[in-house]
């Protein structure tokens, strides 16, 4: 049987608890209730109220855990080192053998440790994923369905045409989030646009009606990429040259076609992560 393990990871961090303290069992993963967020507004003589769209807060994420310590010393040892390695200044993401295919933001809310005796202990270690979802822990451009870390509970279909790379006019993208992909959510979402367009180019999302449109005349030597909701033309802002909108991603298909005349698609990319409630 696989030791189930627990890792916590950032740009410059990178450690497996399960492995720092070899007699550390991980036991469990808990994600509580998710808290909506909704405003809103009584109208004076009108039935009900208007309701703004829903907003999700953060979550805990509660981990459970168990050691046996050869002795009181040892035992004392690892709660100590456990707090100063999991309350850090700034936060960082931690992923579970549970559910490799899943990364979640977080700092450290509690470590509430129920001893069992003098050299044995539960731990529950609370966490709080503040960005309000989980998200996939590779991105779009690591796709692969036969890699554990791609998986069919989290979204996934059995489609061996997905791809995140295209070079025709007409193309589709799928997304295996549960939510729809949304960069003013803080979504990570970059599309890398290389267009020969002697009229500009509209980038258009018939499945959820989005459209990003630059308006300028643009070589095939030229690259515009949308991040987020800011667009670059070779690496400078030209925000004043579109349209200063954006595009999301519906869950599962989603439809697409490059407008504008003239318009010849050489690539275009999306790197993303599924996000999960």
């Amino acid at each position: 049987m696989r030791n189930k393990t627990v890792r916590i990871f950032d740009e410059n961090m990178n450690i497996v608890l399960t492995d720092e303290f070899s007699k550390l069992k991980f036991l469990k993963a808990t994600e509580e209730g998710v808290e909506n967020r909704i405003t809103s507004t009584e109208i004076q003589g009108v039935d009900g109220v208007l309701v703004s769209s829903t907003s999700f807060g953060p979550f805990p994420l509660v981990l459970s855990f168990f050691y046996r310590g050869s002795d009181v010393f040892d035992y004392k040892s690892v709660q100590k080192r456990l707090r100063g390695m999991l309350y850090r200044r700034t936060p960082f993401y931690i992923t579970h053998s549970d559910n490799p295919g899943v990364k979640y933001a977080v700092y450290c809310d509690e470590n509430a440790i129920t001893d069992m005796g003098y050299q044995n202990g539960t731990f529950d270690i609370t966490f709080i994923v503040f960005k309000g979802y989980s998200e996939s822990l590779m991105t779009t451009d690591d796709f692969s369905l036969n890699s554990e870390y791609w998986q069919f509970g989290n979204g996934l279909v059995t489609d061996q045409d997905i791809v995140y790379v295209h070079s025709k006019r007409k193309f589709k993208i799928f997304n295996g989030s549960s939510d729809t992909v949304t960069p003013i959510h803080r979504h990570h979402l970059i599309i890398k646009m290389n267009v020969k367009a002697p009229n500009g180019f509209i980038l258009h999302n018939k499945t959820t009606g989005d459209k990003f449109k630059y308006k300028k005349a643009i070589r095939d030597n030229d690259t515009v990429i949308l991040n987020g909701v800011y667009p670059f033309k070779n690496k400078k802002r030209c925000g004043i040259d579109t349209n200063w909108e954006y595009i999301t991603l519906a869950p599962g298909y989603n439809d697409f076609e490059v407008l504008g005349d003239g318009a010849i698609v050489k690539e275009i990319k999306f790197t993303f992560n599924y996000v999960y409630r």
